[in-house]
């Protein structure tokens, strides 16, 4: 009499026990679960009492001392008064400060530039402001300023080139010149940085 021996196939018997033991361990968590006995959490206890002190600072006030306002300064230039009769200049003022050079050279011939295909042009022109001092005194006056010119047409720096032997017609040409517009120079198609643009200014009371 032959005995048939039963061969096992893993492969084959994979899938039912993976869903065997899958409903066994859901069955042990539930039971776990629901007859364990579950941990009691019990509120931190401290070892000892903490004390803690509180120290009341009351504010200091603040005191604001106002600062004492700056006194102007005096200044020497007579200021107009109300009343015609008044007396606005020291009759001793001999305005030797205001008086004309006569040792100072004339303007020469021939001004130094430089060269460029295209120079400078004067688009905007502004007359410099008389100075009061010089206009009470009487004085007139010629002053040549050399400009530098950028690439923008704006004066970038100016300097008196000939004086006109009165420092305030020299300032007073300078500031203008200052505010004056120019066509910028070119060379070669390119805006370039000019030196020695003369400009000259007439202070002529009339």
């Amino acid at each position: 009499m032959k005995t048939r021996i039963a061969v096992y196939d893993h492969d084959l018997e994979y899938g039912r026990d993976i869903r065997i033991a899958g409903a066994a361990a859901l069955v042990l968590v539930t039971l776990a679960f629901l007859f364990a006995p579950q941990p009691g959490v019990e509120p931190y206890q401290l070892r000892r009492p903490v004390v803690m002190d509180f120290v009341s600072i009351e504010p200091t006030p603040t005191i604001n001392v106002p600062t004492r306002p700056v006194e102007p300064t005096r200044s020497s230039v007579p200021l107009p008064s109300d009343s015609p009769e008044a007396v606005t200049i020291d009759p001793n003022t001999d305005f030797h400060e205001l008086k004309p050079d006569v040792t100072v050279t004339s303007l020469p011939a021939e001004l130094p530039f430089i060269k460029v295909e295209r120079k400078p042009r004067l688009v905007h022109s502004v007359q410099p402001e008389y100075p009061e001092m010089a206009r009470a005194a009487g004085i007139e006056g010629k002053v040549v300023v050399s400009l530098v010119v950028d690439t923008l047409g704006n004066v970038s720096r100016a300097e008196v080139y000939a004086a006109s032997g009165n420092t305030l017609l020299d300032q007073a040409a300078i500031d203008a010149a200052c505010k004056c517009g120019f066509t910028p120079g070119y060379q070669r198609d390119r805006a370039v940085i000019v030196r020695n643009v003369i400009l000259p200014f007439h202070f002529r009371l009339q």
